[in-house]
């Protein structure tokens, strides 16, 4: 219990204020750890936030390389969603048009 209190909060730990780039990097790259199993794709943003922050930072580009994986399937179900709704809106326009 006492070594719980002593530690900061995750909220303490992504202060940008208090942490240095490598700092704040390395913590979101931990949260994105245990975010994955129930998010991946909030994990995957903040593996690329990390590698956004700390660009030279060797455990950063490890990570968001294999992260890159999730993110690619994702854009490319984001991607098929987008053409469905951009296809139903130039449908309902056309029908519109048409005075349907």
């Amino acid at each position: 219990m006492q070594h719980a209190e002593s530690e900061p909060s995750s909220a303490e730990l992504l202060t940008p204020d208090a942490l240095s780039d490598t700092d704040l990097a390395d913590g979101f790259r931990t949260q994105s750890f245990h975010l994955m199993q129930a998010h991946p794709i909030a994990a995957a943003h903040l593996v690329l936030a990390a590698a956004s922050i700390a660009p030279t930072c060797a455990a950063e580009q490890d990570v968001a390389d294999e992260f890159s994986f999730v993110i690619v399937d994702f854009a490319q179900q984001l991607g098929v969603l987008h053409r469905r709704a951009v296809n139903r809106r130039a449908k309902e326009i056309a029908g519109a048009g048409h005075g349907h």
